[in-house]
């Protein structure tokens, strides 16, 4: 398979390209200048009060991520990261692209930045073609979901402050309507028992369920102490706006394989229905720096010292065109990081049963031996 990969990787680098002009990159150092186009960005802070009204913590549990842009679907998942509409032929970019030969990457619909759907995954799906398929399996039985904590909220469509706690579960379990206490759970080498030793029921996703986040989501294995939280979020509009900590680690764990995304200037953005039983159009957006990028390869069974490595690193080059910082471009910058936009088609109210210890992002290269597997 990564034979296989080499030469895709090959033949992607081999395509043909403009020649990259410097000189179209704007010359403000990475401010903010939208093109011609609307800007896919988050609505904007509610300009009303805090009233103070709170309805107690709500909890979302989050699945069915899509990795999968193939097509034109890149083009809608994500948001403008850089404030710039980057389109022929008058391109805006942030950034040049590592390879100087290299074209810039044009954006989505309203200058949504993605150059991971656009690009990238295309070339992980040759080397795990089951990743998307993996991760959702998981994620059903609410392993490597995503769950959100909201406290502070109103429980309106409009609240200028609310505070979420962003963190990925370990196992999840059904529970009923009127429980006030999560189920006793027992860790075993072989998963998640109840007490009496057997395998632990897995999730209905009917609003009752519970889910344990991992220990390494907060600091000392502290509950009060998330590292992935935005105490300044706020809902506009019914969407909940977050805002998350710089170098946020999403970690969609699997046997053999697994990845490990940690992203920049990361925001995530869902809709509450009114009920606030579920949660519709589920989007995170953000920059992953090449490096953090390289270093998620061995995961994968992309291996240092291989090949297949430079090869990847080469067509990284190709595609980077956001930096890791905003505001840190320029016109003779080289871009650092891919933009990147997923999303998740289901969110479901759950209940935070407390912290369990999670699997590490396996290494595949280990796994294959020295030799990379090659």
């Amino acid at each position: 398979m990564l034979r296989f990969l080499a030469c895709s990787l090959a033949c992607v680098a081999a395509l043909g390209c403009k020649v990259y002009d410097p000189a179209l990159v704007k010359q403000d150092a990475g401010g903010t200048t939208p093109g011609e186009c609307d800007a896919a960005r988050p609505p904007e802070r509610p300009s009303i009060a805090d009233d103070g009204v709170d309805v107690g913590e709500h909890a979302y549990a989050v699945r069915d991520v899509v990795f999968d842009q193939s097509g034109e679907a890149w083009r809608t998942i994500g948001y403008d990261l850089d404030g710039r509409c980057s389109e022929p032929p008058d391109w805006d970019v942030e950034c040049r692209p590592p390879l100087r030969t290299a074209s810039p990457e044009a954006d989505g619909e309203e200058g949504t930045d993605n150059s991971f759907g656009h690009n990238l995954f295309p070339v992980v799906d040759l080397t795990v073609p089951d990743l998307q398929e993996t991760s959702r399996m998981y994620q059903q039985r609410g392993v490597g979901s995503v769950l959100l904590v909201v406290n502070g909220w109103n429980g309106e469509a409009d609240d200028p402050r609310v505070q979420v706690v962003m963190g990925v579960t370990v196992f999840a379990t059904t529970g009923a309507a009127d429980d006030t206490e999560p189920p006793e759970v027992v860790q075993t080498d072989t998963g998640p028992e109840t007490p009496e030793g057997e395998p632990l029921p897995e999730p209905a996703w009917d609003g009752n369920d519970w889910f344990w986040l991992r220990t390494d989501n907060f600091f000392e294995e502290d509950p009060d102490r998330p590292y992935v939280y935005d105490d300044n979020a706020y809902v506009a509009g019914g969407v909940l706006v977050i805002r998350l900590p710089e170098r946020t680690d999403f970690i969609f764990p699997g046997e053999e394989i697994g990845l490990l995304v940690r992203l920049t200037g990361a925001v995530a953005t869902v809709r509450i229905s009114e009920d606030r039983e579920t949660l519709t159009e589920i989007t995170v957006a953000g920059r992953w720096p090449v490096l953090d990028l390289l270093a998620t390869a061995e995961a994968v069974g992309v291996c240092s010292g291989t090949t297949e490595h430079s090869i990847l690193q080469n067509q990284l080059d190709r595609i980077a065109d956001v930096r890791d910082r905003e505001g840190s471009g320029g016109a003779d910058v080289t871009c650092n990081a891919v933009s990147l936009g997923i999303a998740f088609e289901s969110g479901k109210k759950a209940r935070f049963a407390g912290l369990a210890v999670g699997d590490p992002v396996p290494d595949a290269c280990a796994a294959m031996g020295a030799d990379g597997g090659v």
